[in-house]
C-alpha cells in the first residue's frame, strides 16, 4: 500500500515536474491574455452590472428572464477571459 497522508501527496505533487520544485509544469510560461486590460475591465464592469440587473429581475420581476441575464453575463465574461482573481493581483 502507498502512504496516502497529505504530506506525501503534497510532496508527490510539487516534486515530480521538470521545472522548479513547487511550480507545476503548466505554469512554465506566464499567462498572456488575449484582450488588453482596458477591454477586460470594461467587459468586467458591464457583465457585473448585467448580473446585478439579472438579480433584480429574479427578485422582483420574472425569475426566468433574470436567470437568463445573469447566465448570459457570466458566459460573456468567461468568453473574454475576465475573472475576479485577487490571488493573481498579489504579484502586481
Amino acid at each position: 500500500m502507498t502512504d496516502n497522508t497529505p504530506d506525501t501527496q503534497l510532496e508527490e505533487t510539487t516534486e515530480t515536474g521538470t521545472n522548479t520544485p513547487g511550480i507545476p509544469d503548466h505554469t512554465a510560461t506566464p499567462y498572456t491574455p488575449v484582450f488588453n486590460d482596458t477591454v477586460r475591465t470594461v467587459i468586467y464592469v458591464v457583465t457585473l452590472v448585467a448580473s446585478v440587473i439579472g438579480l433584480g429581475f429574479m427578485s422582483f420581476g420574472s425569475p426566468e428572464i433574470g436567470g437568463f441575464i445573469s447566465t448570459a453575463a457570466g458566459i460573456i465574461a468567461a468568453g473574454f477571459g475576465v475573472a475576479y482573481n485577487p490571488v493573481r493581483m498579489a504579484g502586481k
